[in-house]
């Protein structure tokens, strides 16, 4: 190789270096100070944040697994799919079995339940919860083919499980103690 060829091949190699190391005839910029009045940043949540929206997103599953199941019992559709997106096992199968017998039966209910839950246990760390309520089935009653009277409690406490699968929380487990008031 020529030097004229060399000094070409050198040069271009340096150049090339220098791109690729980020080099420049100027001098690095200086940090500038960033502003502490009005920024537009946002802080990392809190824990107590964390917490709360937690609790809103197990509540919002609870609301959504009694409204898909009112829903539903209306005209008895254990087919329905609704379910599935609030509650999870063994919950999911009881209600869809329970609306199957409701259906075999020729019943469905009619009016509307009220509820009042509270988040009472919540373990972040765990991806658990625990909700308590008192159940009020004073205007929902089941009517048509083979409905029964019943001597439960029209209002009734109950006791909720609740678990976060994959970031989304899901109503597991329910325990009504239809024997007692509240």
């Amino acid at each position: 190789m020529t030097r004229t060829k060399t000094n070409v091949v050198v040069v271009s190699l340096g150049v090339a270096l220098c791109v690729l190391a980020g080099c420049t005839s100027e001098p690095a910029a200086e940090p500038q100070p960033t502003s502490t009045g009005g920024s537009t940043a946002t802080a990392a949540p809190t824990v107590d944040a964390v917490e709360e929206e937690a609790r809103k997103a197990v509540l919002a599953a609870y609301n959504g697994y009694l409204e898909a199941y009112v829903k539903a019992s209306a005209t008895a559709d254990y087919r329905t799919k609704e379910l599935a997106t609030y509650v999870g096992e063994p919950l999911l199968g009881q209600l869809l079995n329970n609306l199957f017998n409701m259906s075999r039966s020729g019943v469905h209910n009619e009016g509307r339940p009220s509820w009042s839950p509270t988040v009472t246990e919540l373990r972040l760390d765990a991806g658990e919860a625990v909700i308590q309520d008192c159940f009020d089935s004073t205007n929902w009653n089941a009517v048509g083919g083979k409905a029964q009277p019943t001597a439960q409690a029209k209002r009734y406490p109950v006791v909720v499980k609740a678990k976060r699968v994959n970031g989304k929380w899901y109503v597991y487990e329910s325990t009504a103690q239809r024997s007692s008031t509240c």
